[in-house]
């Protein structure tokens, strides 16, 4: 092939490349259908949601973007939804869960393991050919919700990178030079440091100019951020406490969608259930909703797989006299 028959392909395909992205921005995003659907799956931070959407539906609709969608930093105590929002903007705006691209920060605590991992080993380094955890599967499909959890422990190096993801919209693999691109994903960090103190901070606090200012002085003061990433954040939220009602209305959900994995539809739980899950509100707040999810794990998951060997297709769950879980298999078609 001729490097003129070469020049004329790549430029074909750059063609089609800014002829996918420019389709992608200008498909609309309907603002209330973003939040029913993020409110169907996080409860109890109902503002927060509709400033999400709100914003996400703005800066999506730009006709062209040098940066992500939005950067964005989840603040509050475990448990109470930041990586769930995460996971359901990934749901509603890509169309599957599986786009989100989602880091653990204590694992990048090590600052040439974790920048490698992020991008690759160089260049004649053993495993440069597989390229970076982050920038490959960004070059595959650039269209992702990117999560970075408890960013804090994330070690400084790594906050260098995503100064570039978060300000310039790319980031350069190691081993092949080649450059991933951000511009149609959106960024989101998530901590839980200093959730006590920033909720006495912001304790009275009504406008959320003060609110944000209140928050990122602190973050800033305590060293746990620092300023240029900050000012690279579009927006910051406080997750609020859930109360013992919002962790019945995840329990639901989550038994829900326990029987679902399985297979199998939840057409009935008794109330008397659900306020065993509100007496394990105790250890949700101290461990987090994963503490919930294996609680209603431990409890449910038999009966799910018991119903689906019968070949029942929906359940209900009733509580005997004793106290104990009843599963009633509605007859299968």
């Amino acid at each position: 092939m001729s490097d003129l028959s070469k020049m004329t392909d790549w430029d074909k395909l750059q063609g089609m490349l800014k002829a996918s992205a420019s389709e992608s921005q200008r498909f609309t995003i309907d603002e209330a259908k973003l939040v029913a659907h993020l409110r169907s799956r996080v409860k109890g931070q109902d503002e927060i949601i509709d400033d999400v959407a709100r914003l996400i539906r703005l800066s999506w609709m730009k006709d062209k973007r040098t940066r992500p969608v939005c950067n964005l930093l989840f603040l509050g105590p475990t448990g109470t939804g930041k990586t769930e929002l995460a996971k359901a903007i990934c749901e509603h705006l890509f169309g599957d869960e599986q786009a989100l691209l989602r880091f653990d920060c204590s694992e990048l605590a090590s600052p040439e393991m974790g920048k490698t991992r992020l991008t690759g080993s160089s260049s004649g380094y053993v495993g440069s050919e597989q390229g970076g955890q982050l920038t490959r599967p960004m070059f595959a499909n650039p269209k992702r919700v990117v999560l970075f959890d408890e960013i804090e422990k994330a070690h400084p190096v790594i906050f260098d990178l995503l100064l570039q993801v978060m300000g310039e919209g790319r980031l350069t693999e190691q081993g092949s030079g080649k450059t991933a691109d951000f511009t149609q994903a959106v960024i989101i960090m998530t901590s839980n440091s200093l959730a006590d103190s920033m909720g006495k901070a912001v304790q009275g606090l009504t406008d959320y100019p003060r609110i944000m200012n209140a928050i990122k002085t602190l973050l800033a003061e305590s060293g746990t951020f620092r300023p240029e990433i900050l000012g690279r954040v579009d927006k910051v939220y406080l997750f609020k406490p859930l109360s013992g009602m919002q962790v019945a209305e995840i329990s639901l959900l989550k038994i829900s969608k326990l029987g679902q994995e399985y297979g199998v539809e939840t057409h009935f739980v008794a109330p008397e259930l659900i306020i065993q899950a509100l007496e394990a509100n105790i250890r949700v707040s101290k461990f987090g909703i994963r503490e919930l999810e294996r609680i209603l794990f431990d409890r449910y998951a038999s009966y799910f797989v018991e119903a689906r060997a019968a070949n029942a297709k929906s359940v209900s769950f009733e509580v005997a006299d004793d106290g104990t879980i009843v599963c009633k298999r509605d007859p299968a078609p």
